[in-house]
């Protein structure tokens, strides 16, 4: 039996969770699905384009550690692709003759 000399490994720091922008995205996108089948479609997809819009804002000034799953190609991508996505979405909304209920 070998008794080690060296001082036992102190336990690596816990790691601080960020909480992830796309959590943010999702939840709201949800929302807007929600009311757009409950409620009235426009608003509905009103909201699911302004989520869209926060979140090409947030991929735009968040630094990639801080954007979480937000990133998936480059910044520039992220960005136009959101927010054209959320311009398509909002000017569909506004144009688009919804029956009254």
């Amino acid at each position: 039996m070998t008794l080690d000399p060296s001082p036992p490994a102190s336990a690596p720091p816990p790691v601080r969770r960020r909480p992830d922008p796309l959590i943010l995205v999702i939840v709201g996108v949800t929302v807007g699905v929600v009311v757009a089948l409950l409620r009235r479609p426009q608003p509905g997809m009103l909201v699911i384009s302004g989520t869209l819009a926060l979140g090409a804002f947030l991929r735009l000034v968040l630094r990639p550690r801080d954007a979480g799953s937000l990133v998936v190609r480059s910044r520039q991508v992220d960005v136009v692709l959101l927010a054209a996505l959320a311009t398509a979405i909002g000017v569909l909304a506004l144009v688009t003759p919804f029956p009254a209920r």
